[in-house]
């Protein structure tokens, strides 16, 4: 097995004193280091690789250790792709987009020049004329399900843009093309939190997340792992690029 690219470790380090941090490794050369980020162990986590990828220049999928020494998260030779991603997707396969508000889903449907997008903001738009007016979001899904039906059945490539942070959504989506037979990709959007407040803060009003409601979903699509996300059904998952 190949050494991983990047090793992140919580460990006590001479930093202005001899206190808990981390330290960021490549090839067995420390690149940098950091004092602890937060008192909660997860939000410290969470920036520090937020922290070590603003150092790499891109996403990464970390996996966690205790073998062998002090708690390690590390990033296998698998970085994080772009739109040349589709190239390996085949015909009929239903994609999944996976990431919180203002992640990027929609801008990479553009660049990709996808045929078919099934897109929930827009949805809202047809049926109320507001694209961020919550309340019409249960008669959007009812006609998202529809048109997913319909071209499943079909056999058309299609590219859903919706969050599907939970996994109990993403469960009913890999049943569904199951049943049709179809193959199904995730594509996991997952920038700073920092740059998706900084995206939903310029969005008009009627658009904007609450800021709580983005955390939260933030926090599930960084539990949604590529590896986690094949482990729930998907025939293949992938990081998506996206600006840090």
């Amino acid at each position: 097995m190949p050494l991983p690219r990047f090793v992140l470790t919580r460990a006590q380090f001479d930093l202005a004193g001899y206190v808990f941090g981390w330290q960021l490794n490549r090839g067995g050369l420390v690149l940098d280091c950091h004092q602890d980020f937060a008192a909660d162990f997860d939000r410290d986590v969470e920036g520090a690789m937020d922290w070590a990828e603003q150092i790499i220049g891109t996403r990464q999928d970390w996996r966690h250790t205790r073998a062998d020494g002090p708690e390690r998260w590390l990033a296998d030779d698998n970085p994080a792709a772009g739109t040349d991603v589709l190239r390996s997707i085949e015909p009929r396969t239903l994609l999944v987009a996976v990431g919180p508000g203002a992640s990027g889903k929609s801008t990479f449907a553009a660049e990709a020049g996808l045929a078919l997008v099934i897109c929930l903001d827009s949805l809202r738009e047809q049926i109320g004329g507001d694209a961020g007016n919550q309340a019409i979001t249960p008669a959007a899904v009812v006609e998202q399900n529809l048109l997913l039906e319909k071209h499943l059945s079909e056999g058309t490539t299609l590219y859903l843009d919706s969050t599907n942070v939970e996994a109990r959504v993403r469960t009913e989506l890999v049943e569904r093309a199951r049943r049709h037979g179809r193959p199904v990709v995730a594509l996991r959007f997952l920038p700073h939190l920092d740059t998706c407040r900084a995206r939903n803060s310029a969005r008009p009003p009627n658009r904007q997340v609450p800021s709580d409601v983005l955390a939260w979903q933030h926090s599930l699509a960084l539990a949604a792992t590529p590896k986690a996300l094949v482990t729930e059904g998907f025939t293949a998952a992938h990081d998506i690029v996206t600006p840090l």
